[in-house]
């Protein structure tokens, strides 16, 4: 037999010592939270400016579609730019989308529209005061467009804000009919602004609208300013080229209060998005109700607006009845109801 060949031996391999993992750093709770309430405070101060700077810009001159135009180019550029830089996609959905697309668009312009007439014909805090009644245009439009039911609580809430509402604008705190008009208009204007980007959303999914916040401002911005452009040059140019020749008019003050209004809107909308981002819907509602309530208080002291007890209360009652409706819609339901037809028996 042939000798067997010899294997040769492996030398013991030496144990390298294992070292632990370092896990990977995480953000703390607390500093989360301090970055949203650091967008919380920006959200209330950027509202609190455009709101500010909107009653002094249609006190300077009342040109309700100028500085529509000015918010919504503002708008687009910054929320255009947005996109550009997270390289998100702006395309828009099919035709039928593209037309909810556009009739959110439509209302939303209506909305800001009938709000800068307002803060020309009335005081801010009315102004503001009579929109905290938008969840009750925002339940009619739902109900006879959607066909959604509310629950009771939900319409019980509705009475008192339109108690509320009443009494904010009783006395010299109030403003004329034609304010009060203007402003609920605004709120049907935004009311079904929200109603259609619901459509949106659930008709269209995957469109990039209804993907995206930012995208849906964007379109709905541009859309807007389209036809914005044609109106304020012809029914306000005239207007605003007279105010410009006077000599009294401080045409850089005027322009720079303008401007800022510009960039505070935008900013106040994309904050707003940016705290969404963070929170809960529910949450998100309840400090949108706090912001109207900074609101209302800043525009009252800053623009001296007298107060009687009666609006004082009107007011307490007005926000009491909107926490009140945010609470009953962020309750669960059992099966959202809607309106739908009755089959027909056999």
């Amino acid at each position: 037999m042939p000798p067997k060949e010899a294997r040769a031996e492996t030398p013991p391999q030496k144990r390298t010592p294992t070292i632990p993992a370092v896990p990977p750093s995480k953000a703390t709770p607390s500093s989360g939270m301090l970055v949203t309430v650091i967008l919380i405070v920006l959200w209330y101060v950027s509202s609190m400016f455009a709101i500010t700077t909107s009653k002094l810009t249609m006190q300077a001159a009342k040109v309700p579609l100028v500085l529509c135009v000015v918010q919504f180019t503002t708008a687009t550029v910054v929320s255009g730019t947005v996109l550009a830089v997270q390289g998100l996609s702006a395309g828009l959905p099919e035709r039928k989308g593209t037309f909810v697309l556009g009739s959110c668009s439509l209302t939303y312009t209506l909305g800001f529209f009938f709000t800068n007439l307002a803060f020309s014909l009335a005081h801010a805090s009315f102004v503001e005061t009579v929109k905290s009644g938008e969840p009750i245009s925002t339940v009619v439009l739902a109900y006879f467009l959607l066909g959604e039911v509310e629950g009771t609580a939900t319409y019980a809430s509705l009475l008192p804000v339109v108690i509320g509402v009443g009494m904010a604008s009783a006395g010299e705190a109030g403003g004329t009919i034609a304010a009060f008009m203007a402003t609920v208009a605004s709120n049907f204007g935004f009311s079904a602004r929200a109603v259609f980007a619901k459509q949106l959303k659930h008709d269209h999914p995957q469109s990039p609208p209804a993907k995206s916040d930012v995208c849906l401002f964007f379109h709905i911005s541009w859309m807007g300013l389209i036809g914005l452009l044609p109106l304020a040059g012809i029914q306000e140019g005239p207007k605003l080229l007279a105010a410009f020749s006077s000599p009294e008019f401080d045409l850089s003050r005027f322009v720079s209060v303008i401007l800022l209004n510009g960039l505070m809107y935008t900013a106040y909308n994309q904050f707003s998005f940016m705290v969404l981002s963070r929170v809960s819907t529910a949450t998100h509602a309840v400090l949108n109700v706090c912001r109207r309530v900074c609101v209302i208080g800043a525009t009252t002291l800053f623009f001296n607006t007298p107060l009687t007890l009666v609006n004082m209360i009107g007011i307490g009652v007005a926000v009491a009845g909107m926490f009140w409706f945010t609470h009953a819609k962020s309750q669960p339901q059992k099966k959202p109801e809607t309106m739908k037809p009755e089959s027909k028996k056999q």
